[in-house]
């Protein structure tokens, strides 16, 4: 008799032993925060909000987060009545909090009713380039007849409609 207890408490912990390996087996574990780089891109215009009437010069604000190394937020206008696009004279001005802001001009004074589209467009280095190109060309003929497109490496994360007052 006495072997016999031995023998059946080296069991039941062996038995136990392998039913708790079995359950850690199959709970999931906890999943690992996300890399950085897994975080997606955004770019949101929080200011104006769509469907606004807005001033000739309008301050646009926005929220952004993981913003690639190299690339930067310009704010563009386009005019459906033109169909071209208009890059706004420097890239938007950004926070460590993700928070940006742009001064957007939206036609000249007799433009009033006219309706607008403001986006919001991340640019690397290339499309960047390309938007200083047109502005300093623009400056230097006092002319500024738009883009027919955006750059190809400019692309459109956020675009809202609005009316000039």
């Amino acid at each position: 008799m006495k072997l016999e207890l031995p023998l059946f408490t080296m069991w039941l912990t062996l038995l136990v032993g392998l039913a708790a390996c079995n359950r850690a087996a199959i709970l999931p574990l906890p999943n690992p925060p996300p890399s950085p780089s897994a975080v997606k891109t955004e770019i949101k215009i929080t200011y104006p909000s769509e469907g606004a009437t807005v001033q000739q010069t309008e301050s646009v604000k926005g929220t952004s987060q993981a913003i690639p190394d190299g690339h930067t937020i310009w704010v563009v206008v386009f005019i459906p009545t033109v169909g071209r696009y208009y890059p706004q004279n420097y890239p938007a001005s950004g926070q460590p909090n993700g928070n940006w802001s742009s001064i957007a001009y939206l036609g000249v004074e007799k433009d009033a009713g006219l309706r607008f589209e403001i986006l919001a467009v991340l640019a690397n280095n290339n499309a960047q380039a390309a938007f200083n190109n047109y502005l300093k060309d623009a400056r230097d003929k006092k002319s500024y007849p738009g883009l027919e497109q955006l750059p190809k490496e400019a692309v459109i994360y956020d675009r809202i409609t609005v009316t000039r007052r």
